[in-house]
C-alpha cells in the first residue's frame, strides 16, 4: 500500500519494504511531473505606433506568446518594450493574459504598466515582472502585450519582448 504528499508525491508505507525500487521509480516520475515547467517568449523589432487612446494591439498586430501552465498553477510573465510619443504624453504598455480553460485571468491596466512621458526621438526602455497564481494546471495561457496613449498623439514601440515561464 502506498500514499500520496498533497502535492501528488507517491511513497510507501512502512510495510513496503519489497520492491523498493518500484516505489523509488515511481517517486521519481511523481517529481518530474512537478518540477518540469514551460516557457516562451516572443519579440518584436520592428517599429510599430499606436494613437489608440484604449488598450490595443499596435500596428502590425498582436504580440504574444502562449505557455503550458504547470502543475503549481503559477506562471511569472515578463514585458518590455522601448518606446517614445511623439508629443509630450503618455505612451503605456501593458498586458492580457487569458487561459484556454478559466478565459481572462489578467486585465490590461494603467496601475501595472510601462509608462514613458516623452517626447520626439526621446526613447525609454521599460520592463516589468508579474507573477500569476491560482491558474488551472495543464492549460495554455497566452500573454498579448497592449499600448495606448492618454490623449491625441502617436506611440512609437522601437522593441517589444513577452517573457512567460512556469512556476514550481
Amino acid at each position: 500500500m502506498t500514499q500520496q504528499t498533497p502535492k501528488g508525491i507517491t511513497y510507501p508505507e512502512s510495510t513496503d519494504h519489497n520492491r523498493l525500487w518500484e516505489h523509488y521509480q515511481t517517486l521519481a516520475e511523481d517529481i518530474d511531473a512537478l518540477i518540469t515547467v514551460d516557457s516562451n517568449e516572443a519579440e518584436d523589432t520592428s517599429s510599430r505606433t499606436t494613437t489608440s487612446t484604449t488598450f490595443t494591439d499596435a500596428s502590425g498586430g498582436a504580440l504574444s506568446t502562449t505557455i503550458t501552465v504547470p502543475p503549481s498553477g503559477r506562471v511569472m510573465v515578463a514585458i518590455r518594450s522601448t518606446q517614445r510619443n511623439s508629443g509630450s504624453l503618455n505612451t503605456i504598455t501593458s498586458w492580457r493574459g487569458v487561459g484556454s480553460t478559466s478565459g481572462t485571468v489578467y486585465t490590461e491596466n494603467d496601475n501595472a504598466a510601462l509608462i514613458w512621458s516623452g517626447s520626439g526621438t526621446t526613447n525609454l526602455s521599460l520592463s516589468l515582472t508579474k507573477r500569476l497564481t491560482g491558474l488551472v494546471a495543464g492549460e495554455t495561457l497566452t500573454v498579448t502585450m497592449k499600448h495606448r496613449v492618454n490623449s491625441a498623439s502617436t506611440a512609437t514601440f522601437d522593441y517589444r519582448c513577452i517573457t512567460v515561464w512556469g512556476l514550481i
